[in-house]
């Protein structure tokens, strides 16, 4: 048996943690490492840089896919416009 905290044990406190604040949605043990990747760019990193810090492999398709998503903000033709 090992010790200490498993990944299945933090989404499991993750998804209570979530249910008992009342929040709307679910979260995982995989939303603080989303949440990682959208704080890091939001500051300006790249994916590579982001990679390492939340453990993908540099050319992740899965980080990309965040990325995009927290790129389409800031990449809005009609940024401060609305």
């Amino acid at each position: 048996m090992k010790s200490g905290l498993q990944p299945e044990f933090i989404g499991d406190i993750v998804t209570r943690a979530g249910e008992r604040a009342g929040i709307d949605i679910r979260f995982t043990g995989h939303s603080p490492r989303r949440g990682l990747a959208t704080s890091s760019r939001m500051k300006g990193h790249g994916q590579i840089v982001i990679a390492k810090q939340g453990g993908w492999a540099p050319h992740s398709k899965v980080l990309a896919g965040y990325l995009e998503v927290v790129d389409q903000w800031e990449d809005n033709a009609l940024l401060g416009v609305l």
